[in-house]
């Protein structure tokens, strides 16, 4: 969940807001104690990225609410610290939950496999990631397909719904292929020769492709990423020769342009395109992982956005596929 410095962050800074009724003047300095709360994640962040020789939103975000402070707009610095600290918590919540839906995914892995022994039929019970290609595996009511393969012997239904979404039970036969992952919802015990490892299977490519997904970045979210590794850099070199350079004209016009280069940083930290891009993706895809969706990142949510018709054309993707 958020942090408890996140949510205390967030109440000191709505209590500094009633400083904007002069009586209560004093609530200003809330601000402060709200800065205190939110800010040090931030600060740790921004220092091993500029250890690095770097600059980053991190650092831009720094130094925009330690100007806010210097400049007396406690509030202000308050207001930035807390919705960046407040979109950090909430992207880290929203990858938690993709996570925890890869790992449901994961869980469909089968763990072990019952070979059969070809001089004996005996069964042997194995790992699963020791199956090789080409070996004959039983696979009894209730039990996972270890890999993918084809039916030698028996008959029985295999629930697929894990892998295609389809909850009627598919019959299998003699001949019949089968996927890893799939269930054995038969009553009868299914022999089958593995055509692929369990690396191979149809659920092991899927985890793939959900592991794939947490680095897939669409084109908004590299742009927003190239614009903040140039933007970043620039403000804050611009922002330090005003603070510096005008020194050389006296002390009256070094102060002037010292508060310039601060009220610079302020105005010129991009809050709402930093905040906005990660969670609204990371979000969304942990929202769809929960109720069984996989989108492979951005771009392909992107593309959803742009889609203006679907055809269905599995039996029970829209319904519970019970025939009347």
């Amino acid at each position: 969940g958020v942090r408890w410095t996140v949510i205390l962050s967030g109440v000191l800074w709505l209590v500094s807001m009633a400083s904007f009724y002069p009586p209560l003047g004093r609530a200003r300095y809330a601000a402060l104690l709200s800065v205190a709360a939110g800010l040090p994640p931030v600060a740790d962040k921004a220092r091993r990225t500029a250890m690095r020789g770097q600059l980053d939103v991190n650092c831009l975000m720094f130094l925009a609410a330690a100007g806010a402070v210097a400049l007396g707009e406690y509030t202000e610095a308050a207001a930035v610290t807390f919705l960046f600290a407040i979109s950090e918590a909430l992207e880290g919540r929203a990858t938690a939950r993709a996570r925890d839906a890869l790992s449901a995914i994961v869980q469909l892995k089968p763990v072990t496999a019952n070979i059969v022994n070809p001089v004996t039929r005996d069964l042997v019970v194995v790992p699963a990631s020791a199956v090789a290609e080409g070996t004959t595996v039983s696979v009894r009511p209730g039990d996972k397909v270890p890999c993918d393969g084809v039916v030698l012997e028996g008959k029985s239904t295999v629930d697929e719904s894990s892998l295609t979404g389809e909850s009627r039970p598919v019959s299998k036969g003699p001949g019949s292929a089968v996927s890893g992952g799939t269930v054995n919802s038969g009553a009868a015990e299914l022999v089958v020769r593995t055509t692929s490892t369990t690396n191979d299977s149809a659920v092991a490519r899927l985890i793939r492709l959900m592991e794939e997904a947490q680095s897939n970045r669409s084109e908004t979210e590299q742009l927003v990423d190239e614009f903040a590794r140039v933007y970043t850099p620039v403000v804050v070199i611009l922002a330090l020769l005003m603070c510096t350079v005008p020194w050389v004209w006296g002390a009256e016009a070094g102060r002037a342009w010292s508060m310039n280069g601060l009220v610079m940083l302020v105005i010129a930290c991009p809050c709402a395109l930093i905040i906005s891009t990660p969670v609204t993706y990371v979000a969304a895809g942990a929202a769809a992982s929960q109720r069984g969706v996989l989108i492979k990142g951005g771009q392909h949510l992107e593309g959803l956005g742009r889609v203006k018709n679907i055809c269905f054309d599995k039996t029970g993707t829209l319904t519970r596929g019970v025939f009347e």
